[in-house]
């Protein structure tokens, strides 16, 4: 067995073992969804190993490059996502050989920090790896309608045509980006990743309110039982009079034509001196255990607990 880096050459292969391995059961595999989280990122080309035996491969560890940001420190990260073991091969340590591997490659170019939000099942080898737990993010909630409507597939259809994405983004300049001087350590916001993340994906479909100069809103409606809830992905403000105002008309809005059951967020620290909207109430530890070692980066007091590390529920959504 031979462990290297993987290339582009090697997708259609690395694809199928995802498919062999774990199956289909929460996104689809296909190439179309691997070349966008692992090539098309603006962040940068995904760190890709496989182990290789007898010319196939049998192990496949990905890390997807990513950046938390706050006023006075850039932190570049690697975010744990796709690993595979062909079932003949499981119980062999590839997995752990192929982290390990990919950790070490990503310390020694300088890369601060590894993170990701393992299941229940992979939890165990993460801790043992050196990861540890973060917690769970944290979400502000608000009451959505009082006369829900319920879920329908058309209706999100409609909805995400109402508030097009595409037509949102246009209204930008393609070099728009947003500086805000914050504490907190969050995901840059910047044209080319809003493209990225939320109109090209191709596993899921988001919605936004966009006014350049004065803020914008990403969203995502989800199957709650026979309800929806809305889930804000992304929520920002700039420098026009009103601007916080104006969000939360545009959310009241938004609500009034969705008429979810409820309405999730994670704090912002780019929107306003609150960082979430005033009907909004928490924090409620109830998004996704997250966890994180150092590599390059060995104080990680700010993101521990998520002391000054504020996500938004966009950039911990599973990929």
């Amino acid at each position: 067995m031979i462990i290297r880096n993987a290339t582009i050459q090697d997708t259609t292969e690395m694809v199928a073992l995802l498919k062999q391995s774990i199956g289909e059961r929460l996104t689809p595999k296909t190439e179309e969804y691997f070349l966008w989280k692992h090539a098309k990122n603006p962040f940068g080309k995904s760190k890709m190993i496989v182990a290789v035996d007898n010319g196939k491969i049998i192990g496949l560890r990905t890390f997807m490059y990513w950046e938390w940001k706050s006023a006075t420190e850039k932190v570049t990260a690697v975010r744990a996502v796709d690993t595979a073991t062909d079932p003949a091969f499981q119980g062999k340590g590839i997995f752990r050989k192929l982290t390990l591997q990919a950790v070490d490659e990503c310390k020694a170019e300088g890369t601060g920090i590894v993170f990701n939000s393992p299941n229940p099942v992979s939890m165990a080898g993460y801790l043992k790896m050196g990861w540890s737990v973060v917690g769970r993010l944290p979400l502000y909630v608000a009451v959505g309608s009082l006369l829900p409507a319920s879920y329908a597939t058309k209706k999100t259809e409609k909805l995400y045509s109402d508030f097009s994405i595409a037509e949102a983004l246009q209204k930008l300049d393609k070099h728009w980006s947003l500086e805000k001087s914050t504490p907190y350590f969050h995901t840059p916001l910047r044209y080319d990743y809003l493209s990225w993340r939320y109109a090209t994906c191709p596993v899921a479909t988001y919605g936004a309110i966009i006014e350049p100069g004065s803020f914008g809103i990403i969203f995502r409606v989800k199957k709650m039982k026979k309800f929806m809830e809305l889930r804000i992905c992304e929520l920002w403000t700039e420098a026009a009079p009103g601007a916080e105002k104006m969000a939360q008309k545009a959310i009241r809005k938004l609500i009034r034509h969705t008429r979810p059951a409820l309405v999730s967020c994670a704090a912002s620290p780019l929107f306003s001196d609150k960082k979430r909207p005033a009907t909004f109430f928490g924090p409620f530890k109830k998004g996704p255990v997250i966890t994180i070692r150092p590599l390059a980066k060995n104080n990680l007091n700010n993101f521990e607990q998520f002391s000054h590390w504020q996500p938004s529920l966009g950039s911990m959504e599973l990929f």
